[in-house]
């Protein structure tokens, strides 16, 4: 039996999506979506909003987040600059993991303004008050990107990562992340639930991708996810391991709302289930 009532995978602009976390909860009521899951990148200022909203509209919400972490596998094929863990937290965290949280969220301020030295030596000049005005919360490279397009420096979010600031790229400049291992282990003491987010994009093997989450402890593969393809939800469904489902809605034209993710109800994480 399938469902598409359940999306756990949705930024709003507390991180790098368009839209207040009422936007994103509506959006996703008016999908048809029962159960859903705000994951701003390394920050939790929205669970409150959006708490209210799903209260107000009808729909069940679960507090969410997407924590980057290190790489936790090499890829010969995929260079990624991290991995990401989506944490849920059925009882709400502790006080314990909203320090923690913060803290990683803090990290990304002194990151940007690297960042932005490095696009002055390259003869960008742009502020971090030009950056913040794009942020509610966490501030990300999207948010740079649209103060690089106002600056005219860029045409597109895709051509400021393409060009300057995405992993590789000249004003591109790393941050302290927690391992998968620190960010599980913090999760689980608050009684939270962990899936590994978009497993594709790392590049490793269905068999060594399933070895490391077992070692690792983690609880779900985001098997569903809008970037895999059906042969590849498939496969992981059937590694006999619990899945989430997320579409990983910014709201933006690409991905503008939470749903329409089909998701078989039998391999769903039990929490999960509509």
């Amino acid at each position: 039996m399938w469902t598409e009532k359940v999306d756990l995978h949705s930024h709003s602009h507390h991180s790098d999506g368009l839209w207040s976390p009422r936007e994103m909860a509506q959006r996703a009521c008016d999908s048809g979506v029962k159960v859903w899951s705000l994951t701003d990148h390394d920050t939790i200022a929205g669970w409150d909003e959006a708490e209210l909203a799903c209260n107000e509209i009808g729909i069940r919400f679960i507090p969410g987040v997407e924590i980057t972490c290190g790489v936790e596998i090499n890829s010969e094929t995929n260079k990624s600059s991290s991995w990401h863990l989506l944490a849920y937290f059925p009882e709400g965290a502790s006080d314990e993991f909203h320090s923690w949280i913060s803290i990683v969220s803090d990290s990304r301020v002194p990151r940007m303004l690297s960042m932005l030295s490095a696009l002055k030596d390259l003869g960008i000049q742009i502020s971090i008050e030009d950056v913040e005005k794009y942020a509610e919360g966490t501030i990300t490279r999207p948010h740079l990107a649209r103060a690089m397009i106002e600056k005219g420096v860029v045409n597109s979010i895709q051509e400021a990562f393409d060009k300057w600031i995405g992993d590789d790229c000249p004003a591109f400049r790393e941050r302290p992340l927690p391992s998968i291992e620190e960010a599980v282990k913090i999760v689980k003491k608050s009684g939270g639930i962990t899936s590994l987010a978009h497993p594709k994009h790392y590049g490793i093997t269905t068999q060594e991708l399933v070895e490391r989450v077992k070692e690792l402890g983690i609880d779900c593969l985001e098997a569903v996810h809008n970037s895999h393809p059906d042969s590849y939800r498939w496969e992981l469904m059937n590694q006999g391991f619990p899945i989430s489902v997320g579409s990983d809605s910014h709201g933006t034209d690409y991905r503008p709302s939470p749903g329409k993710m089909p998701a078989s109800i039998n391999h769903l994480h039990s929490y999960f289930r509509p």
